[in-house]
């Protein structure tokens, strides 16, 4: 028999930079049944486009990611500045994370092994750890910049990034999962999931705190790799330190660090990092950790939400704050002169949250519909709505 904790252990034993000291707080976190929420409603079982969740869905996606990844990691490694060659790649993130949330919503056993074993499959065969074009963080960060030479610039930390943000969300998955996870289970894929947690997600936690991507610049990941290992300790730690970094990213104007300064894509950013910061909150709150209720980081949200309004309604007004750093552009070609696609989880928040309809953006809409699942931020907030 293996304990969920083992592993750990042995990150804590390994000097990792992520390790959390003996004297943290490991009294306050608690997880839910299904990493999101104690319970998950019956709006887990459609996806953004309204289909169901498949057995045979699952299981294309998770051998696609098996058996292709030497192709997707070689389209990585061509990635520019400005275009990340990775769209054959992504689009089996979505129908994973999807299937599993539904899988645990509806107690559909059949679907959750499908998933189990697909994951437990691509730990066998050690995918996304030795082929010849991998490389981790630490490798790209020692290459050429991205945006060195302008947007076309070649960028070598795509790689690490995308390859990490699958992981993520397949970690999410197990996460959502746990109650169907084996002790037999554990055996194979958390030593898989250990080295992935320690080669992409930790230095990506550790280093890429600019600004507000992806799961809130990966702490959804951590948070998921917390309750795999049932550490926490780590939880805690990153529950706390998340807190923190978005009442020091969302500034009191409501703008945001970075995301708000990219030049013709500004409004585009900023509601791409604000959707995953309001998506985390609602999972932190499940998790004993009320966001919300903090009196300085509710009013940056409010305030972010105001800034989103004046974005849709006046873009010009919004962009009147100027530009701030390197990962921006001013052609008018790279212009994303609408709310972020992929912030499926946006409009929904703010007005169950802060009673904000934000104005109708039809360029969104029109995308919007297209995309399956909200990778970005590793969860439905329809999905954890209806099951409250």
């Amino acid at each position: 028999m293996i304990k969920k904790n083992v592993f750990a252990g042995v990150l804590a034993l390994s000097g990792c930079m992520d390790t959390v000291s003996g004297s943290a707080d490991v009294s306050r976190a608690e997880q839910p049944r299904f990493f999101i929420a104690d319970q998950l409603g019956p709006s887990c079982t459609r996806d953004n486009r309204g289909g169901r969740p498949s057995v045979a869905s699952a299981e294309r996606a998770l051998t696609a990611l098996r058996v292709n990844s030497e192709h997707y990691i070689a389209d990585l490694r061509q990635s520019t500045s400005m275009t990340v060659k990775f769209d054959d790649f992504r689009v089996h993130w979505q129908p994973v994370l999807f299937n599993s949330y539904a899988a645990a919503a509806s107690n559909d056993v059949e679907l959750a092994r499908t998933i189990i074993d697909g994951l437990k499959d691509m730990a066998e065969a050690g995918s996304y750890t030795n082929e010849p074009s991998l490389i981790t963080h630490v490798q790209a960060a020692q290459m050429t910049e991205c945006y060195a030479n302008g947007p076309n610039s070649p960028c070598a930390q795509f790689t690490p990034t995308f390859v990490g943000r699958m992981y993520a969300l397949l970690m999410i998955s197990t996460a959502v999962l746990d109650v169907y996870v084996t002790d037999e289970d554990r055996e194979v894929l958390l030593p898989w999931l250990d080295q992935a947690y320690r080669r992409f997600v930790a230095p990506m936690i550790e280093f890429d705190q600019v600004g507000i991507y992806d799961l809130v610049n990966m702490g959804m990941a951590r948070l998921a790799y917390a309750a795999i290992t049932d550490d926490m300790r780590l939880a805690n730690r990153e529950l706390r330190t998340r807190q923190a970094d978005l009442k020091q990213l969302i500034e009191p104007s409501g703008y945001i660090d970075e995301n708000s300064y990219r030049g013709v894509r500004g409004l585009w950013y900023h509601t791409y990092g604000l959707d995953v910061a309001l998506s985390y909150a609602l999972v932190a709150r499940e998790w004993g950790y009320d966001y919300f209720a903090d009196e300085v980081l509710r009013e940056r949200f409010q305030a972010a939400l105001d800034k989103t309004t004046l974005g849709i309604n006046d873009l010009q007004a919004f962009r009147s704050v100027g530009n701030r750093g390197n990962s921006i552009t001013t052609n008018p070609a790279d212009a994303r002169p609408h709310v972020m696609q992929l912030a499926l989880n946006l409009y929904q928040v703010s007005e169950r949250e802060f009673g904000v309809r934000l104005p109708r953006d039809r360029r969104y809409e029109y995308l919007a519909q297209f995309e399956q699942y909200p990778a970005i931020s590793g969860m439905s907030a329809s999905c954890y709505y209806s099951g409250r």
